[in-house]
């Protein structure tokens, strides 16, 4: 049997992009039977165990996701987990590469670099305005879109 390609999204407080990100990328690889990769959200910001965002999962469940759970700090051992750690921002790499190994720093890539092929960052829509959730959560949507139609015909591997 065959190890699952393992995806890691983080993101500040694991309360609103990573989880989201988790979710409808879950959602996605369910309805293509991509059963081959495994993916799981932590955050950067260890503030205890809280219930996700209520607004994003507000829009989440408004674009057809079920956005649930509690906030998870990332731990050295779960990063090692990941064959691929998905990032929002700068300031997530600084404190994944405080934690991780240098040896893995080439697992970290940028949620746009992934998706879009740009080194831009995703807002953080936390304690933001309605419009900026929508804005950030159809970011994600449609870049995990394009991740999907990349993994069609080119699927990710081991290979870093």
């Amino acid at each position: 049997m065959n190890k699952k390609y393992t995806i890691c999204f983080v993101c500040t407080g694991n309360a609103c992009r990573s989880p989201f990100a988790d979710c409808v990328l879950k959602s996605m690889l369910k309805q293509e039977g991509m059963d081959n990769i495994e993916v799981f959200s932590r955050g950067t910001l260890d503030w205890g165990e809280n219930p996700r965002d209520a607004n994003m999962v507000r829009i989440a469940r408004a674009l057809g996701y079920d956005l649930k759970g509690m906030t998870t700090p990332i731990t050295r051992e779960k990063l090692q987990e990941a064959d691929c750690i998905v990032i929002f921002d700068a300031e997530h790499r600084n404190a994944i590469t405080r934690v991780l190994d240098y040896t893995n720093w080439d697992r970290i890539i940028m949620f746009d670099k992934l998706t879009f092929g740009t080194d831009t960052a995703v807002m953080d829509p936390h304690y933001q305005t309605d419009a900026v959730y929508q804005s950030v959560a159809s970011h994600i949507v449609e870049g995990c879109k394009r991740t999907i139609e990349q993994w069609r015909d080119n699927p990710p591997t081991h290979q870093v």
